[in-house]
């Protein structure tokens, strides 16, 4: 998606674009969540092929989180889970600031 798509968009016109491979991949993050994308292939029954192309996607458009940074950043594999609707409208309001004013808020 483009900047002004996310400008655009609420939760639920993203919630509403969710289909296909996403959908089931976002299914799956929430029935098995939080693991990583390798536990989750053996978990759910997608192929990692399909997996972690759609969590990239997910995770930009704000439906996925990673669980714990500080392990993530220890290990070789990010741990994610399927964010909450509250965590997703924050996530669109962040990117809809950025692509409005350009700026990033940073925290202090």
């Amino acid at each position: 998606m483009k900047p002004i798509d996310y400008r655009n968009a609420t939760y639920h016109d993203l919630l509403k674009s969710i289909s296909g491979q996403r959908e089931a991949t976002l299914l799956a993050w929430r029935r098995h969540g939080p693991c990583t994308t390798e536990e989750l292939a053996v978990r759910s029954g997608l192929s990692i092929l399909t997996l972690r192309p759609r969590t990239t996607e997910l995770f930009q458009m704000g439906f996925v989180r990673v669980a714990d940074a500080e392990k993530a950043a220890s290990t070789n594999g990010a741990i994610y889970r399927a964010a909450t609707t509250l965590e997703t409208q924050a996530h669109i309001t962040q990117y809809r600031r950025i692509s409005e004013t350009g700026q990033c808020e940073m925290p202090l």
